[in-house]
């Protein structure tokens, strides 16, 4: 429903606009305020650089040269607090590092008011990778117009400052940049009716012999009666080059020199053709009924939603109508992995877990476990939540899945060495404290916060002490 408490809306046009303005000017003056929190934050978590193990592997200096080297360990807590990743936070800490380290004269406009936060982070992202004195002469150069700069006019100042007082950069990057072909599969951008994107430069002759390939096969499924439409046809063709290619092989020659050598013969069928087979592996969420069709269009027997997670693809949710299609293929192996009862407790004697432990976590946890990290679970580690003691086994934490959770390699660091303590409430629920006693819960819908485990520094208020009341051994960290 409404907030009928909101407050009511200008009448006329000419009010409406005056209420946009100065809504857009309060967001510049709190964007600045926090530009100016994100600084101060940077500057009291200072490192030493001669105490490197205080960090994830080293002080971390956030920005260009002549920034000062800070603390890796103050991210998280930033960021938790803002709602954000780790990277995402990273990011605005170090722009706003850069911009008042680096970038004093844009930094003076930013807190006058003269120039938007935004526009100067984004001035920052460009003198990131400059050396102090080129960085220098781009805040001499734009300070005082950075509201009014294109980004094309802005790219020149920068070009110019490499070309005055980096000219060895220069020429490293222009010989680096010379082959600038790629193909890139973006496996995190799949859709739920099993598209996934992908992109490429090519040189010229062979993105135009594609191009000519692709038209042709295009053309040849509507002779063949495919009423798909032009596009539909041409992705199609694309996959069935692939799945030609995989058919044909690649012929395996011995060199005269004893080495191998690899040709490969379009329209000629190798010695040892590989499998024409493209395998995809499924963790179904749905019956066998709903993927052979014996179930209801909408649901399987027992009324589950139809859909299914595919691995090769960011864990991302299909239809089964998408699985149904693919298992009638015969260029194409379903692979359905069996169903893991994510209640039952498996457990094993010493420290590694088992490969059975390993993926009744990954499914279980699907990305890391810390608050608002969004990375694959199968790329990352397996955290024991009460550390295993390696010395005495029968007293530190048992190698079981209910004391296992998933953490990339990071928060796994962060967790063994920065004073960050979680506990797994029940499967996929864990319940985060950090070093400052702010709390935070992950479980399938995300990651929120929660409070507070013990009241803030110098507060008598109890009502404060809200969140993870019974969290055990939970105590502010010595001062």
């Amino acid at each position: 429903m409404p907030d009928t408490n909101a407050p009511a809306l200008p009448d006329t046009p000419a009010e409406l606009l005056r209420a946009v303005r100065d809504q857009k000017q309060t967001a510049e003056r709190a964007d600045v305020e926090m530009m100016r929190l994100g600084v101060h934050w940077a500057d009291l978590h200072l490192a030493d650089p001669e105490h490197a193990e205080a960090c994830f592997t080293s002080p971390k200096t956030f920005a260009g040269e002549g920034s000062p080297s800070i603390d890796e360990f103050c991210v998280p807590e930033f960021a938790t607090m803002l709602g954000r990743t780790n990277d995402s936070a990273g990011r605005f800490l170090t722009e706003c590092v850069e911009v008042a380290y680096r970038l004093p004269q844009l930094w003076g406009a930013v807190q006058a008011g003269l120039v938007a936060g935004w526009r100067a982070r984004v001035i920052a992202q460009t003198t990131l990778d400059l050396t102090l004195e080129a960085a220098t002469y781009v805040d001499g150069q734009v300070f005082w117009c950075a509201n009014r700069l294109t980004p094309s006019a802005l790219g020149r100042v920068v070009d110019e400052a490499r070309v005055r007082f980096m000219p060895e950069a220069v020429e490293q990057a222009l010989e680096k940049s010379a082959d600038k072909r790629n193909v890139t599969f973006d496996t995190q951008q799949v859709s739920f009716d099993g598209t996934m994107h992908l992109e490429a430069d090519l040189e010229i002759p062979d993105a135009l012999a594609l191009r000519e390939a692709v038209a042709s096969g295009a053309e040849h499924l509507a002779r063949l009666g495919s009423t798909d439409t032009v596009d539909g046809r041409r992705a199609t063709a694309l996959g069935d080059l692939a799945r030609r290619q995989l058919t044909l092989g690649f012929d395996q020659t011995e060199d005269t020199d004893g080495g191998d050598h690899v040709s490969a013969v379009v329209g000629v069928r190798a010695a040892k053709p590989a499998a024409p087979v493209t395998q995809i592996v499924i963790y179904a969420h749905l019956s066998a009924d709903a993927i052979t069709g014996l179930a209801g269009p909408t649901g399987d027997a027992t009324g589950e939603a139809l859909c299914a997670r595919v691995e090769q693809a960011g864990q991302r949710l299909l239809s089964a109508e998408q699985i149904r299609q693919w298992c009638g293929r015969s260029d194409a192996q379903v692979v359905i992995k069996p169903v893991i009862d994510l209640r039952e407790r498996l457990e094993t004697k010493g420290y590694t877990p088992t490969a059975a432990m390993r993926e009744h976590v990954v499914v279980r946890d699907g990305t890391c476990v810390f608050p608002w990290c969004g990375r694959n679970a199968r790329l990352g580690d397996i955290d024991h939540i009460v550390p295993y003691d390696h010395d005495h086994p029968d007293r530190g934490g048992q190698t079981s899945t209910d004391n296992l959770a998933a953490l990339c390699r990071r928060h796994h660091r962060l967790k063994t060495k920065g004073r960050w303590r979680y506990r797994m409430t029940e499967p996929g629920v864990f319940d985060w404290t950090s070093p400052l006693g702010w709390t935070y819960r992950r479980d399938h819908t995300g990651s929120r916060s929660t409070g507070r485990a013990w009241p803030e520094p110098g507060s008598d208020d109890s009502d404060q002490q809200h969140g993870q009341h019974d969290v055990p051994d939970l105590h502010p960290p010595d001062q």
